[in-house]
């Protein structure tokens, strides 16, 4: 799936983060979540080893994020999230999957995205 890079905003009163319109600083997501968390059974690396995004979106749900903070921070649009989320669509596009990678600080390799030169 390829998604387009339109980032939707939240409302609300909460401060802008990383540049990302609509991503409020306390949604940041935890470096070490990636290498150490667990969801639905599985370790997080492995999710992102599989490339299971839609899973990774449902951690961050449970972690409290709301379907349009995850979409601003991916730079994804909330109807795509939701997608994702329903396992309707997959993301297989590697640019997406690079960005979803950078913008939420994954370590590359742990989705097995190469690295530049």
């Amino acid at each position: 799936m390829a998604m387009n890079a339109r980032t939707v905003t939240t409302a609300g009163s909460g401060s802008q983060s990383a540049g990302y319109p609509g991503w409020r600083a306390r949604s940041q997501p935890d470096p070490n979540w990636w290498i150490d968390g667990h969801f639905g059974g599985r370790s997080l690396a492995e999710l992102l080893r599989q490339r299971d995004i839609g899973s990774l979106f449902c951690f961050l749900k449970s972690r409290g994020w709301s379907q349009a903070t995850i979409a601003a921070a991916t730079g994804t649009t909330e109807n795509q999230v939701r997608a994702v989320i329903q396992g309707r669509q997959r993301v297989t596009s590697y640019d997406v999957l690079e960005r979803i990678a950078e913008r939420l600080g994954i370590p590359r390799g742990l989705m097995g995205l190469a690295y530049e030169q």
